[in-house]
């Protein structure tokens, strides 16, 4: 089997020139990633917006881990070293954005309307004069324009080119609107805090149950600690990890008893746990029969 990143329709090689008032852009690169796909530490005279559409997006940021959720994004400025982990388990669909510093147009009308534009552009960009990053729950849902986006590019229909143009000056937009505090409001910094993280855990259970995981695992995939693992276990779900792990396991392991004729211990194996002894004790506490017996009760049943 070859491992490789999926390509979706998404991905647009083409330079896109553009303008907001007074001010040129070239977008450089889009595309949408997902898992598959492998980054390495990079840096370049762009700015690149990553967009995560859902799952958990681990990014290292000028040597810094941060976390983004679905309906959030982070914005690097030019000349800092960044990249997302490769994680092939981590489920996540995220979209990456590239685009040149903006530069000045001397010939174009310097009117009341496109200087405002321009201020407002300088506005969200200057924040970057004193930080390195921009992480924020998006509050003006630039995720529908990608969505738009993804099948503006995937269809030939005529004015495609004039579509993405558009497209791009709106979601580029609806970013730096993100980026440009309005009254006493401030941009909501995305951390561990903001999101269920019980419910993400156990997302990365459900794509790991059958590797030998840990406490510390979870811990590391989080950055937390593995006290705090069990404090949010016990808190949301009224049982420690181990406990939860296991729960999920025994229930995989009714597939495998239901479709197949493994023996036990083939099916123990598959599932994660050490031994078949475990899952033969599980399965009488928690079932109330033994495996032979949930087997025979389910081929019974079977049309």
């Amino acid at each position: 089997m070859k491992y490789q990143q999926k390509r979706y329709p998404f991905y647009n090689p083409n330079l896109v020139r553009m303008s907001m008032g007074t001010l040129d852009f070239v977008v450089n690169y889009a595309d949408m990633l997902d898992q598959t796909c492998v980054e390495f530490r990079h840096v370049h005279e762009c700015y690149e917006i990553y967009y995560c559409l859902s799952g958990m997006q681990h990014l290292m940021i000028d040597g810094h881990p941060h976390t983004l959720v679905g309906g959030s994004f982070a914005v690097i400025p030019p000349g800092i070293y960044h990249y997302t982990q490769y994680e092939p388990l981590l489920l996540k669909q995220y979209v990456v954005f590239v685009f040149t510093p903006p530069t000045v147009n001397s010939l174009k009308s310097r009117s009341k309307s496109t200087q405002s534009e321009m201020d407002f552009l300088s506005a969200a960009l200057k924040y970057f004069d004193e930080n390195t990053y921009f992480i924020c729950k998006d509050r003006y849902k630039s995720d529908k324009v990608l969505a738009r986006l993804d099948e503006e590019i995937s269809r030939d229909l005529p004015g495609k080119g004039q579509m993405i143009n558009a497209l791009y000056q709106e979601y580029l937009i609806k970013i730096f609107r993100n980026m440009v505090s309005t009254g006493k409001e401030e941009p909501a910094a995305v951390n561990m805090s903001n999101i269920n993280m019980a419910v993400e855990m156990t997302k990365y259970m459900h794509a790991n149950y059958n590797k030998n995981i840990t406490v510390q695992d979870i811990a590391n995939v989080f950055y937390v600690s593995p006290r705090h693992i069990n404090r949010v276990f016990e808190e949301y779900f009224g049982q420690s990890f181990k406990r939860t792990l296991n729960i999920y396991r025994l229930n995989y392991a009714k597939n495998y008893l239901l479709d197949t004729n493994y023996p036990v211990e083939r099916i123990a194996e598959l599932v994660g746990f050490s031994s078949a002894k475990t899952l033969y004790q599980l399965f009488k506490e928690h079932e109330g029969m033994t495996v032979s017996e949930f087997r025979a009760k389910c081929r019974e049943s079977k049309p």
